[in-house]
């Protein structure tokens, strides 16, 4: 214990807080207890009022307290301490003339450590202080033990989400190396989905979830056979459902899920520790083909079932495959361009509504993210870091509003 205390706790004195209305009384049990123990630092209070502000602002040990006082009672403030966070840990001792049963029941419900009557033998009051003490030290280097150990769960849980971010970019380099144009595909598509995400006023760390599951939303494709990776045309329909499967394998690739997943070392689910970014790909990678009336693929979810990630990234994808300027692989019925008729059936009609209304905008984006060559590796680089330049230049007389950093609604 000695060890411990030195280690985690602060080497200070014991702080005491003595509250009695009676300016006598309070004199007293000062004196009383610092006969006994020297080391301890006492403080002392007429005020229940100024007792309760004492102890939200300074850090004490232990409160001694009178029952009986005019305008907030020691019940009152006890009621009060355990409503507060800052305070509920602060152990109780209630010392007071007024002993009934009642009194002393009520105490013990409102967390009271004990309940001593007046006149109080001092090595008794003395004995019982040692022992809340000694608990809320041990309390105390509880509390401690666990910070330490959520910082370091947390650095662990950190660096096996940035293994995990780290070898998923890898697969989108090896996706680059097959198709250099299905990778600035990504690119774009997570462009314009933050861009859409900010207009939706959605909170910062969602719209960086967004862009980076745009960027991710085909990494399942690595596992299709090179003929539906790199060729253009309509497929049979045995290729329409081969090609399908890219939901699910991006969800897989995503969250780490396959049939040996059950033999890590730890015994853990592979997708603990996975960052939220991560989760939010993943989500994305098996929703964005998922249609608002219901009718699209994998699952057939319809209106809200489908994640708001989802909702978006398929609007972005629709945006890129309508402005695209070769054929790309894919069944014609699987995108729907959200200029078309049946846009409506297709996408969320608030999301479908801000590319409506900013349609001159992304129509700008479009033209300065297609100027960008395949071989632009800076652009690839750090494309997140480059987004606010393609954002902000295509913005235009939209600027004021458009541009505006996210905000929760």
């Amino acid at each position: 214990m000695d060890v411990l205390r030195s280690v985690l706790l602060e080497n200070r004195k014991k702080r005491i807080l003595l509250l009695d209305d009676e300016p006598a009384v309070v004199r007293s049990l000062a004196r009383v207890i610092s006969q006994f123990h020297g080391d301890w630092e006492l403080e002392a209070v007429t005020d229940p009022e100024e007792a309760w502000l004492r102890l939200q602002r300074d850090q004490f040990d232990v409160l001694v307290t009178d029952v009986r006082m005019p305008k907030v009672t020691g019940l009152m403030l006890l009621e009060r301490m355990q409503m507060d966070p800052r305070t509920a840990s602060i152990p109780v001792v209630v010392v007071t003339g007024w002993g009934d049963h009642e009194t002393k029941l009520r105490a013990l419900e409102l967390g009271a450590m004990d309940l001593l009557e007046k006149p109080v033998e001092p090595r008794h009051l003395v004995s019982r202080l040692q022992q809340v003490l000694r608990w809320k030290e041990g309390q105390d280097i509880l509390a401690a033990l666990n910070v330490r150990l959520r910082r370091i769960l947390d650095r662990h849980l950190r660096e096996l989400a940035s293994g995990r971010m780290g070898t998923i970019l890898r697969l989108l380099i090896v996706l680059q190396q097959r198709n250099p144009d299905l990778a600035l595909h990504g690119m774009r598509v997570a462009v314009y989905s933050k861009v859409i995400a900010q207009l939706l006023k959605l909170e910062d760390t969602q719209c960086r979830e967004i862009f980076w599951a745009g960027m991710l939303h085909d990494v399942g494709k690595i596992a299709l056979p090179d003929a539906l990776l790199v060729r253009a045309g309509m497929f049979s329909p045995g290729e329409t459902i081969l090609w399908q499967k890219h939901c699910q394998y991006g969800e897989q690739i995503l969250r780490g899920r396959a049939p040996w997943s059950g033999m890590l070392p730890t015994g853990e689910d592979s997708d603990s520790g996975t960052s939220s970014i991560v989760k939010t790909a993943a989500q994305v990678a098996i929703s964005h083909h998922e249609r608002w009336d219901g009718t699209g693929f994998p699952y057939g979810l319809e209106g809200g079932a489908i994640p708001l990630p989802g909702r978006i990234v398929a609007i972005a994808d629709a945006i890129d495959h309508a402005t695209r300027p070769v054929a790309w692989a894919h069944p014609s019925s699987a995108i729907v361009p959200p200029t078309a008729e049946g846009a409506d059936r297709a996408f969320d009609p608030r999301v479908l509504e801000v590319f409506r209304r900013y349609e001159e905008l992304f129509r700008k984006l479009t033209d300065q993210l297609r100027r960008i060559p395949l071989n632009d590796e800076k652009w690839l680089v750090n494309p997140d870091a480059r987004l606010l330049d393609e954002w902000e230049g295509a913005a235009g007389p939209h600027s004021d509003e458009s541009s505006s950093p996210c905000v929760s609604e």
